[in-house]
């Protein structure tokens, strides 16, 4: 049922602003990084891991259909 959860590689980015949201979750992070003042890579990390981890969710479930 979860055989997606393997380890992965992990590659360094620099992190980066972006300059369009993909979704409201993204958005809503980056108005909590002003209101708490958090560090902006956290938030860049935070929103990149998101978008890899369901980019590699769709992949696999494309394969299984």
């Amino acid at each position: 049922m979860f055989n997606w959860f393997k380890k992965k590689k992990e590659e360094k980015e620099i992190p980066q602003e972006p300059k369009e949201y993909v979704d409201d979750i993204e958005k809503c992070l980056w108005e909590i990084k002003e209101v708490y003042d958090l560090p902006t890579e956290e938030v860049v990390n935070v929103v990149q891991s998101k978008r890899k981890n369901l980019d590699y969710i769709r992949k696999i479930l494309a394969q299984k259909n």
